[in-house]
Formats: structure tokens, sequence, C-alpha cells
């Protein structure tokens, strides 16, 4: 689906456990940043999904969504978008790099499995729809706004204005998640430089609902 100026929805979603998955709605278009309009937590992927295209209202609009889930698997090792974004926080300090990236056989079965329930859930009611893996955590050391003296728990949506616009601090950690996974969904409808898909370093992927994207600001 191609972004109307001034007319183009994105969600975002960051799985999770009962009152846990974190939901949000964004509006914008191709300049600017985004307008948080609303966000939510959900008990699984059929609540998320069902109170974020209730509360984008127009389906039409609906542009992109960005999930912090594996969204395809490698048959044969680890996934080469992982071990470049490793490598990438551990050049500008990052701790832990090892738990917040995180190898596939290791995560948590609602990241894992919700997720791709969640994409598949928007495929079927918006076939056209891009959808892109998004890292949160991740995302908000190589943006730059976490950093050794500012950890990830520490940031709050207000610290995103950058890229999203919001006039009060969102209630949980799971709901700034899910809205860094509508800022992930932007990029990639926007082409925002210095971000790329890192989907396409991958061989033999598998990508049960395909066509999936995995933009990141890293080359």
């Amino acid at each position: 689906m191609k972004p109307q100026d001034g007319n183009m929805i994105i969600l975002g979603f960051d799985p999770g456990g009962i009152r846990r998955f974190g939901w949000c709605v964004a509006e914008g278009n191709t300049e600017g940043r985004l307008r948080f309009r609303d966000a939510g937590l959900a008990d699984h992927a059929a609540g998320a999904v069902s109170a974020a295209l209730t509360s984008a209202r127009d389906v039409n609009r609906i542009c992109a969504a960005g999930i912090d889930s594996p969204l395809f698997w490698i048959a044969d090792g680890d996934r080469r978008a992982e071990k470049s974004i490793r490598g990438a926080m551990k050049r500008i300090g990052a701790k832990n790099v090892g738990g917040t990236v995180q190898q596939i056989n290791s995560l948590r079965g609602a990241c894992l499995a919700q997720g791709i329930m969640a994409a598949l859930l928007l495929r079927q009611r918006v076939p056209k729809i891009r959808i892109t893996e998004s890292h949160p955590k991740a995302l908000l050391w190589l943006l730059k706004v976490a950093n050794v003296d500012r950890m990830v728990a520490e940031v709050t949506v207000k610290d995103l204005d950058e890229f999203i616009e919001a006039e009060s601090p969102l209630s949980s950690d799971h709901q700034r998640d899910a809205a860094l996974g509508a800022v992930a969904a932007w990029a990639m409808v926007t082409c925002r430089p210095g971000w790329h898909d890192l989907f396409l370093d991958e061989q033999s992927a598998f990508a049960p609902v395909a066509p999936v994207e995995y933009w990141m600001p890293i080359r």
C-alpha cells in the first residue's frame, strides 16, 4: 500500500502476556514526524489487533505495521540481522547485548508466537499492509536515545520527539515499545535515510507471513 500525503496510519505492536501486549496507532506523511493517536494493552494478539484496528477506524488508511517479534527464521543458524545489530550495539557501549538481542531459540513464547499471530491477523484484515519486524530496545540504542548514562528503562515516548509527537508519556514500556514499532514501520514506508531492510541480507529465510521486512538504522 502506498502512503498518501497526510493520510497514512501506522500501527505498532509489542507482544507480551496478559495485559502486556502493547499496541499503538499513529499517523503521518512522508515528511515531519509521526503523530501519536492512541495506545493500549491487550491480553493477546487477537485483542491487540482488534483494538488497534478499531482505534484506527478507517482500515483503508492503514499503511504499515511494526511488530517486535521474529517474523522469519533461518534453518541453519543465527540470523545475520541480529549479528549486525549486536555488533552495532557493542560498538556504542551497550551492555548485555546478547540478552537484549537474543537468538531465536532463546526467545520467550509470547514474543515468538503471539507476534506471528498478530501479523497473520493483520494480513487477513488488511491484505496489502506492509509489515516490518521491530526491535524496540535495540532501536533505542541505535538511535542514540539510550546510552551508558540513560538505560532503556528510563526512556519514555517523550524522549522520541524527533520521530513521534505525543502530548503525554505512555503508561507502560509495552506501549512505548509498540510506539517504536510504529516508528520502524514509518521509516520503512518513507524510506528514511540511514535505515535499511536487514531482511535482504539473509539467505534461505523462511517467512510464514511473507512478505516481511526488517528496517533498522544500521548498515
